[in-house]
């Protein structure tokens, strides 16, 4: 339970952060990590050349099988059509501290998570789109 913490901390801010939309439209992928699920991690799409303040903030977060689908707060499953770019992090629980969950730094050195320098993009039509699944490489 400790390990969904994070994740549905995230899933609670993307609930802020998502307003209105022409459509939500269902979003699916895969992520790995030397082959195996990086389950876990969290997956956030920030629409390309947007404002990550003022757009909406779409995410999922990896099942133990490498699976995600993308929501978009309390308007539910999907992302709205567009260009994304992908940026993932990956902290699993350090612990219990002042009785919250801690968590540990980012298993991908934040290689994958910086919104300057996204390594991984995606397009999101107006249909039920699955992302080729993502194979993270060896942080350096």
């Amino acid at each position: 339970m400790r390990r969904l913490a994070y994740p549905l901390a995230a899933l609670t801010l993307a609930s802020a952060s998502c307003q209105r939309t022409d459509g939500l439209y269902p979003v699916s992928g895969r992520v790995t990590y030397r082959g195996v699920p990086a389950a876990g991690a969290a997956v956030f799409f920030n629409r390309r050349g947007g404002d990550p303040m003022a757009e909406h903030m779409v995410m999922g977060v990896v099942r133990d099988d490498g699976t995600f689908e993308l929501v978009c707060g309390a308007l539910g499953k999907g992302a709205p059509p567009g260009e994304y770019d992908v940026l993932i992090d990956w902290r699993p629980a350090a612990g219990q501290g002042g009785g919250r969950p801690r968590r540990g730094p980012d298993r991908l050195k934040g290689r994958f998570a910086d919104p300057k320098h996204p390594r991984l993009r995606a397009s999101v039509g107006r249909e039920a789109t699955a992302i080729p699944p993502i194979e993270l490489a060896e942080p350096g």
